[in-house]
C-alpha cells in the first residue's frame, strides 16, 4: 500500500478514480432540485382545486358554470394525485441513485487502496446499479410529463366545449 502513495501521480490518479461519480452526483443534484420544484408544482395545484371545490360546494350550484367546474375538479383530481405520485417516485428514484453512486466513491476508493479486483468490480457493478436508478428516475418523469400535457389538454377542450354550449343556449 505505500508504493500506491508514493507518487503525487498516484494519488492523483485515484482521486479523479473517486471523483468521477461525482459528476453525475452534481448532475443528479440538478435534477432533483427541478423533481422536486415540479412536486411542489403539482402539489400547490391540488390544493387550490381542493379550495375551490370546496367553495364551489358552498355556494349555489345550480349554476351551469359551477356545476361544470365540480366535474372538471373531480375529473382532474385523481390525474394530480398520479401525477404528484409519478413525481414524487422520481425524486425518491434520483436520491437513491445519489446514495448509490456515493456508495460507489467509497468502494472505488477501497478498490485503488487494496489493489482489490474483486471490489473494482463491485464498484462497477454499484457504479451501473446508480445509473439505471437515475434512468427509472427519468422514465417516471417522463411518465408524469406526459398526464401533464394530458391534463392540460382536457381542461382546454372541456373549456372550449363549454364555450360552444353556452353561445347555444344565447
Amino acid at each position: 500500500m505505500e508504493e500506491l502513495f508514493k507518487s503525487a501521480e498516484n494519488v492523483t490518479r485515484i482521486i479523479q478514480l473517486i471523483l468521477a461519480p461525482a459528476v453525475i452526483i452534481s448532475a443528479c443534484a440538478i435534477i432533483v432540485g427541478g423533481l422536486v420544484s415540479r412536486a411542489a408544482a403539482i402539489n400547490d395545484r391540488i390544493r387550490i382545486m381542493n379550495r375551490e371545490r370546496l367553495d364551489l360546494l358552498r355556494q349555489d350550484t345550480n349554476r351551469l358554470l359551477a356545476k361544470e367546474r365540480l366535474r372538471e375538479i373531480d375529473q382532474q383530481l385523481p390525474d394530480l394525485l398520479q401525477r404528484l405520485q409519478l413525481s414524487h417516485r422520481a425524486v425518491m428514484a434520483t436520491y437513491c441513485a445519489i446514495l448509490v453512486l456515493i456508495g460507489d466513491m467509497l468502494l472505488i476508493a477501497i478498490a485503488a487502496v487494496t489493489n482489490s479486483v474483486a471490489v473494482g468490480w463491485l464498484a462497477l457493478v454499484v457504479f451501473l446499479a446508480g445509473a439505471a436508478t437515475l434512468a427509472l428516475a427519468m422514465v417516471l418523469t417522463i411518465r408524469e410529463l406526459q398526464k401533464s400535457l394530458n391534463s392540460i389538454k382536457y381542461e382546454v377542450q372541456r373549456v372550449s366545449s363549454l364555450m360552444v354550449e353556452m353561445e347555444d343556449l344565447k
